[in-house]
């Protein structure tokens, strides 16, 4: 039974994504599991969205940080995504320096899907950013923080796992509800029926 539920789980991974995302912000994680009998960090990458007004997404997640960009934005495109205005990142201390956004905007030049721009996730934006607006960002990001917050709090309550697969089911599951609330949260309300 936990065989099957961690598969369903991990095809999360390979969903259907949307076309166009106006932001995509990615951060990182550490995960404590075991290998080979031993206890090892490994670093996890994570991406939230937004793709209309307060419209979002919970992308994916891959065992790798933030300078497989390229694999990761790669991933991306073969889930149907075809252009992000903004690629926002955060490392695993939640700070971005200005080398790691330059290496992020190098690493994405000329990647398909095409992304426009590449910010830090602590910068102070008064204006918008290719078109997205500076409170969009920072509600984005401010809602990005609060799931990955609560993320890192389950993966270290539930370390170390027996293994990467099982870290993998576990990140792929926690992440399939918290975009299922993401949905359910942007359906309109049912109408209360009056009773007759």
């Amino acid at each position: 039974m936990q065989c099957r539920e961690d598969h369903r789980a991990s095809d999360w991974f390979g969903k259907a994504l949307c076309r166009r995302y106006a932001l995509v912000h990615f951060a990182e994680f550490n995960v404590l599991s075991m290998e080979n009998g031993m206890a090892g960090h490994q670093r996890w990458c994570w991406a939230f969205a937004l793709f209309a007004a307060d419209e979002f997404d919970i992308l994916g997640a891959w065992p790798a940080d933030i300078s497989s960009v390229r694999s990761i934005i790669g991933d991306l495109g073969n889930q149907g995504v075809l252009s992000i205005r903004v690629v926002s990142i955060a490392d695993a201390l939640d700070r971005a320096t200005p080398r790691s956004v330059e290496f992020w905007a190098s690493a994405l030049r000329g990647a398909e899907p095409r992304v426009l721009e590449v910010i830090g996730s602590q910068t102070v934006l008064g204006e918008a950013v290719e078109g997205v607006p500076s409170a969009a960002i920072r509600s984005t990001l401010g809602k990005a923080g609060r799931i990955h917050d609560s993320l890192v709090r389950g993966v270290r309550s539930r370390a170390p796992f027996a293994s990467t697969e099982a870290a993998s089911g576990f990140i792929a599951g926690w992440l399939q509800k918290a975009d299922r609330r993401l949905y359910e949260a942007r359906r309109p309300a049912k109408p209360v029926l009056a009773h007759a």
